[in-house]
């Protein structure tokens, strides 16, 4: 019999020399993705298209204008490294003073990272009907505020002089209550996990359509629970706020590396990934 001890919280697993006993859960990165966690954003205020010619060139931009409109956030599953989303039904208008663009396309959206949290929009877009083109802001540094998205993508990443760019500047449609007017099918959201990476706690907020039972349990790399934040408590409609000081159920402190926080209420079910350094 060899004893194998866990540096994550002093657990401790009997293995055989044959084979290990299957008692540990299963990875929550595996887990199933939840297909009905989708919702509608709007662009902000601070959203913009611009084409033309940028520094250091000295070429003028030709057009430059407030961007407007809508589309569709979907998230399809978890790398280990980042949380990956469709981004559909892309509608967007660029009010011009003498024409008015229009824009529409699909693609992809990704945030996560090993430390520092990253982000990468990837869209294959046709202005006014034009020829579909690419665009994409390269694996860059932000969001840290997601579900909010603030990102920039173009067609050639300040390779060329003359380009086009679009700010996207985006949130969910919330009402005054705090819950996502924009989700379809889905009457829940672990929507935002700060700061990440953590030092002393990481702040977790949930938000719900509905009233009921919530499990919210945070997980090591091997898939073993570390701490239960909630185990069927039973949460009113809304936004709650809960906190994770970094610590096992046993009260010891957790060491520095990945973690993952899975959250279910009802029919949902979400997983977000916590880094803690010391």
């Amino acid at each position: 019999m060899l004893t194998k001890r866990l540096t994550r919280c002093c657990a401790v697993i009997f293995m055989t020399g044959v084979a290990m006993s299957p008692v540990l859960e299963a990875h929550p990165a595996a887990a199933q993705t939840d297909s009905t966690y989708f919702y509608r954003y709007l662009l902000g205020a601070l959203s913009n298209f611009q084409t033309g010619c940028f520094g250091p060139c000295a070429c003028p931009v030709l057009i430059s204008s407030p961007l407007e409109g809508t589309f569709t956030l979907k998230h399809v599953g978890f790398d280990g490294l980042f949380d990956r989303y469709s981004v559909s039904d892309v509608r967007w208008v660029v009010p011009d003073n003498t024409t008015t663009l229009t824009i529409q396309g699909a693609g992809t959206y990704r945030v996560g990272g090993e430390v520092a949290v990253q982000q990468q929009m990837s869209l294959d877009l046709s202005v006014s009907g034009g020829p579909i083109q690419h665009f994409d802001s390269g694996l860059i540094a932000g969001g840290g505020g997601f579900p909010k998205i603030d990102i920039t993508i173009s067609l050639h990443q300040n390779t060329a002089c003359r380009d086009t760019m679009m700010r996207v500047e985006a949130s969910p449609y919330y009402t005054a209550s705090g819950i996502a007017t924009g989700a379809i099918g889905n009457s829940a959201a672990l929507d935002r996990v700060s700061p990440n990476p953590f030092g002393g706690q990481v702040k977790l907020r949930l938000t719900l359509a509905h009233p009921g039972p919530v499990e919210i349990v945070v997980y090591d790399l091997g898939g073993r629970i570390v701490r239960s934040l909630a185990n069927g408590a039973w949460f009113t409609a809304g936004e709650h706020t809960l906190s994770w000081d970094g610590r096992c159920d046993s009260g010891a402190s957790s060491s520095a590396g990945v973690y993952f926080v899975r959250a279910q209420a009802g029919g949902d079910r979400f997983v977000r990934r916590v880094v803690k350094v010391e």
